[in-house]
């Protein structure tokens, strides 16, 4: 009977990784989704080897999976606007050609706009729909998620290592892995705060290894939740006003 209890208590460990990963990821997804709205202001930093640092600051309108991402500085992105309307379905509006246009889904894994953020990236906002996850390792602040897609999710990365916060249940750093399993891309989120229950990072970073780690980070400057954002705010027609 002591050798049977042994070999159960051997188990036991990866037997509640498997279990609590998917529990974990879908926890994550909810505490991320905890306001019916917010309104984001952020400056930028873009960061690219050799060159001058670019500075940008853009205003952000999320619900639920709706994004709307309009540049206001610098002069030449001024009124440049991008809208997600979920995973895949992108469009941007570029006010020289005063034409709104839609991202295809096969340039999902391009640059946002110049930055380190890919389409995808920008798109993303909840992953237990595209990835099945499994609790790797865990210390007194974090709880690290290994997640690799579902057999039908049209996504691109091979694997995402999630280290997320014990107190807040939010990222606090995201490994991407291409599809011949190399880390390409490392995202942190530090600072986070809450308004209520709802918690964000005050500054995200985005370092890409494959450009010479190459960054953007955002650091929040203005900061609302819940103010009743109308989802017409969320159309191509908005995009042109």
């Amino acid at each position: 009977m002591p050798r049977l209890l042994l070999i159960l208590a051997l188990l036991a460990p990866s037997a509640a990784f498997a279990q609590d990963g998917p529990t974990l990821l879908k926890t994550m997804d909810e505490a991320m989704a905890r306001s019916d709205d917010m309104t984001f202001r952020y400056d930028v930093l873009n960061q690219e080897p050799g060159a001058e640092p670019k500075l940008m600051q853009l205003r952000v309108w999320v619900k639920d999976t709706l994004r709307l991402t309009e540049f206001e500085a610098p002069g030449d992105m001024k009124g440049t606007k991008a809208l997600v309307q979920g995973q895949s379905k992108m469009y941007i509006y570029l006010p020289a050609y005063k034409k709104v246009r839609r991202v295809s889904s096969s340039l999902s894994s391009g640059g946002f706009m110049g930055t380190t953020f890919s389409n995808e990236d920008i798109s993303t906002s909840e992953y237990s729909p595209y990835y099945d996850a499994v609790l790797s390792s865990q210390d007194d602040v974090a709880w690290t998620l290994t997640l690799t897609p579902k057999a039908d999710a049209q996504v691109g990365y091979s694997k995402l290592e999630v280290k997320m916060a014990k107190k807040f249940e939010v990222p606090l750093e995201i490994k991407y892995f291409n599809s011949k399993g190399q880390h390409v891309k490392t995202e942190t989120r530090d600072g986070t705060s809450c308004q209520g229950k709802v918690c964000t990072a005050e500054v995200m970073t985005m370092t890409d290894h494959t450009r010479g780690d190459a960054s953007t980070s955002l650091t929040r400057t203005e900061w609302e939740v819940n103010t009743g954002l109308d989802d017409g705010l969320f159309t191509t027609r908005t995009l042109t006003q």
